[in-house]
């Protein structure tokens, strides 16, 4: 099924309209996905954005929490892109070169970035936030931490060379050499704001298309333009380390109900 992933979460019962504007204005606020924002302000859980993802996309899930992801595969991306574009390698082809990517926000522009750095074929799948973190933290960082819930019924472990591959959003079958046709646009620009609900909710991030989500092939380009992209990681790293202090703080002001969920986005698409 394709559709915003907005209408999809209200069409399942887990947000209602209201709730909606009060996300697409801290989206608005403070950037990122619609999919984190109603997850930071409470409104859905990770297991039921994952459902709504799965549904939009069509996209396989994987629980990271029992995997074990090979050397080869973390060899395929620093640490420093997981972390800027909120990925994880998951399993590698060296032979196809294509690479198996866990994310829980797809975007074709963000993938078409690590495709690029990795230098390898996309194929993406799905896994929650907090999960590509504390596999960035145990697979990176040496970090232990404790087995998680699993989500709903998502796939248990990543199949050896020898095996069946995931199945692929733009069909079955083993994966395929990068394809050469054009890089769709990318889904992060602003948009108008949902349908419904016009005259109240400020401009917003358009939500990924389900029809260009799928395999990423790399584009080639010098060394000097990937070592600039790997100076801008590091400084997205920094910036997003103060943004997340920031959205802290936020947070900890609605906790002690010194401002309403979703309030100082609105007051802020306002000004």
């Amino acid at each position: 099924m394709s559709g915003k992933l907005g209408d999809i979460l209200i069409a399942q019962g887990v947000i209602d309209e209201e709730k909606l504007i009060a996300a697409l204005s801290d989206q608005r606020a403070f950037g990122g996905k619609l999919g984190r924002t109603l997850v930071d302000l409470g409104y859905v859980n990770e297991e039921q954005l994952m459902r709504a993802l799965a549904e939009q996309l069509g996209l396989e899930t994987v629980d990271l929490d029992n995997m074990t992801i090979a050397d080869e595969a973390l060899s395929c991306l620093p640490v420093d892109a997981c972390e800027r574009y909120g990925v994880f390698p998951v399993r590698v082809d060296n032979e196809e070169k294509v690479l198996w990517v866990a994310t829980a926000e797809p975007d074709r522009q963000t993938l078409q970035e690590v495709a690029s750095i990795s230098q390898y074929t996309i194929e993406p799948v799905l896994s929650s936030m907090s999960s590509i973190d504390r596999a960035v933290r145990r697979y990176y960082f040496g970090e232990r931490s404790g087995k998680k819930q699993r989500l709903g019924e998502p796939l248990t472990a990543i199949p050896a060379d020898d095996e069946a591959p995931l199945r692929r959003v733009a069909g079955d079958g083993p994966p395929k050499a990068p394809r050469t046709s054009p890089r769709p646009r990318g889904e992060e620009t602003a948009s108008g704001p949902h349908p419904a609900l016009e005259d109240d909710v400020p401009e917003a991030v358009v939500e990924p298309d389900p029809h260009v989500i799928g395999t990423i092939a790399p584009e080639s380009g010098p060394d000097a333009i990937h070592e600039l992209k790997n100076l801008i990681i590091r400084l997205e790293k920094t910036m997003n380390a103060q943004s997340r202090a920031f959205r802290a703080l936020v947070d900890l002001l609605q906790q002690k109900g010194v401002v309403r969920r979703g309030e100082l986005g609105q007051r802020t698409s306002k000004k």
